[in-house]
């Protein structure tokens, strides 16, 4: 090869490795509008779940736990200040509700169809609370005095709105877990960022998880520019915030199970609109604990049990 040819073909690997680091360069941020609206569907959902086999004595003992929130909201920005930060008035449109208990007994209440007369706790359909969000998707600020004005009725309603309208769950209602911790900065496709974070209550011990958020895609979408951000979390040793100490008995207890988990999340953010068009994260831990075999029949199976945790959390965008 001649010396031109070594030069052209040097020449031409820096330019395709340039190419290949080139993308379009994007803020992860809410970037909304002054008076724009948008209408989202939100739905937490927690439960448990226990399963207890015994093929030694032909008996299987389960029980299940579940709490579903379901609310539609429609979310009007007031104001936006020198910092970015953003004043939002929220208007409760739909609310559904579904729990069972350990015993299998269910209850269950929902706006789309039934008498709104009949449940007080409807009467907060229509009314307003107000939120203050940074660019960075993080609750600074939570006004719910309006939409408290309206809560009456039986001690169920008043607990549940009590809840509902508690500052803690009006956070996790609205706060935007994938941008708190990517900071004001551009990110290209490919680019991560990451957070340790406890693990959530009614784990079998306490445990951290690092979430690492990365920029997947970035893509054209009628005439808006959607970002695409995928987030996997693993376990972690360091100690997150408000993680407790290891207890010795529980630490004891929890190594006789096998324990795995999967938790996931996706985020599309429309950088034109700057709103979030959907996001969702959702966990799901398992352990299982199995009979030694020294101690089995040989005629059966071992024993097993097997408990297990799930956890959710979504938003969509509707309107």
């Amino acid at each position: 090869m001649s010396a031109k040819q070594v030069v052209a073909v040097a020449f031409l690997s820096i330019l395709l490795s340039i190419s290949a680091g080139c993308g379009p360069a994007v803020k992860m941020g809410l970037n909304l509008a002054p008076q724009s609206e948008a209408t989202y569907k939100v739905i937490t959902k927690f439960g448990k779940d226990y399963s207890f086999v015994q093929p030694s004595i032909n008996k299987t003992k389960e029980r299940h736990t579940a709490v579903v929130l379901e609310t539609v909201f429609v979310q009007n920005v007031e104001s936006i200040d020198a910092e970015g930060n953003i004043t939002a008035k929220i208007t409760i449109k739909d609310i559904k509700y579904f729990t069972e208990d350990a015993d299998g007994q269910k209850g269950m209440f929902d706006s789309y169809s039934d008498d709104l007369e009949s449940n007080p706790v409807f009467k907060m359909l229509g009314k307003s609370y107000e939120v203050k969000l940074t660019p960075n998707g993080q609750v600074i600020g939570v006004d719910v005095a309006e939409a408290k004005e309206s809560v009456t009725g039986d001690d169920f309603a008043r607990r549940f709105c009590d809840k509902f309208l508690s500052e803690k769950e009006v956070r996790t209602r609205h706060q935007v877990l994938a941008l708190m911790n990517a900071g004001q900065k551009l990110y290209k496709k490919g680019d991560k960022w990451s957070v340790v974070v406890p693990g959530p209550e009614g784990m079998l011990r306490p445990k951290s998880f690092e979430k690492t958020y990365t920029l997947t895609d970035v893509k054209t979408q009628g005439e808006d520019e959607i970002a695409v951000v995928d987030m996997v979390a693993v376990t972690s040793s360091k100690r997150a915030d408000g993680v407790a100490e290891d207890d010795a008995k529980m630490n004891f207890f929890s190594k006789m199970f096998d324990e795995t988990d999967h938790y996931t999340g996706q985020m599309k953010l429309n950088l034109t609109t700057g709103q979030i068009d959907s996001y969702q994260e959702s966990l799901k831990a398992e352990w299982v604990a199995i009979e030694p075999s020294s101690k089995q029949p040989s005629d059966k199976g071992p024993d097993q049990l097997t408990m297990s945790l799930w956890r959710m959390y979504s938003i969509e965008k509707v309107e």
